[in-house]
């Protein structure tokens, strides 16, 4: 474990995809671009599009928590491709802009609330999952109109796999005709004396795996991810063949649950851990005093291939 000072994201609220921190603070709604090893620094447009915006300036900390999900439509900003998007998930609005863009680019058309947003490069589609186990998709490359609006493409049966409704749900590519969406489940231990009101203590029990096949539209259900480990938070979600140090068949989580980052008395950030689909065992990552952060969420940052320069 090394420190590494960032001062460019100081006071600022995180979120990551392939290797880059998207920022946001109070200064008139900025956002931007900073690869953390580099410190290159992209801007991006104000947020002002999405109506969680209009409040009272001393309500910014909730409202720093609603920005949730980023994904990129392919894996470096720098390659100057003019297909490149940045998708993020604010509150209950979409939005994606392109580099240089003065304002983002509003998505709707979906029911339930958003829980992940992914962007299947292969398909070249931006899907989302919401809180009904909806899965819809969108092409924001190639589409025109306006406002753009997602198409559902299947519901999750829960009920076929022994599940009343889905509680929290991850997406991302897996393969080049299918989704995996990845269900987790969490307890929480409620205080009988009212401490806290909407949340009590909580952590994670299982995850639950299920691949999505896009082409003739049916879901199985994945016991074993093989040789590979899937990385799951406040980032974009992905997999990664095992090795390094990093173990095969499991699930990498953070604690991502953040409205109680706010009411939790003691801080928030303390769910994290390493799932093993095998046994269904969690392996702890942090000590108890390390386990808690009451700024930006703790989140994982995906390695890039390609090299990241230092002006743009």
């Amino acid at each position: 474990m090394r420190e590494l000072r960032l001062p460019e994201a100081h006071q600022q609220r995180c979120i990551s995809s392939h290797g880059w921190l998207l920022t946001t603070g109070e200064e008139e709604f900025y956002t931007k671009l900073i690869h953390p090893f580099s410190r290159t620094q992209i801007d991006l447009p104000q947020l002002y599009m999405f109506e969680e915006l209009y409040f009272d300036q001393d309500e910014w900390m909730y409202y720093g928590q609603s920005m949730r999900k980023v994904v990129f439509s392919s894996s470096n900003p720098l390659e100057h491709d003019p297909s490149f998007r940045v998708v993020i998930i604010w509150g209950k609005s979409i939005g994606f802009c392109r580099l240089g863009d003065v304002s983002w680019t509003r998505v709707s058309g979906w029911e339930g609330n958003l829980l992940d947003i992914t962007y299947h490069e292969k398909r070249k589609r931006l899907y989302a999952v919401t809180t009904m186990g909806l899965i819809y998709e969108c092409d924001i490359i190639n589409e025109v109109s306006s406002p753009l609006s997602l198409s559902r493409v299947s519901i999750f049966p829960a009920k076929e796999f022994g599940y009343s409704s889905v509680p929290w749900a991850y997406l991302l590519e897996w393969g080049y005709d299918s989704l995996l969406m990845i269900i987790r489940e969490r307890h929480y231990f409620r205080k009988r004396d009212g401490e806290y009101v909407c949340y009590g203590p909580y952590r994670t029990n299982k995850f639950d795996c299920f691949v999505f096949n896009l082409d003739d539209v049916k879901w199985s259900k994945l016991v074993s991810l093989g040789d590979k480990a899937v990385f799951l938070g406040f980032n974009s979600s992905f997999a990664v063949d095992a090795g390094d140090g990093v173990k095969a068949d499991c699930i990498y989580f953070t604690d991502d649950l953040y409205e109680p980052y706010r009411d939790l008395p003691d801080g928030g950030g303390g769910d994290v851990g390493v799932y093993s689909m095998s046994d269904g065992s969690i392996e702890a990552i942090f000590g108890s005093k390390e386990s808690v952060f009451r700024g930006s969420p703790p989140l994982w940052l995906q390695a890039s291939s390609q090299p990241a320069y230092n002006k743009i």
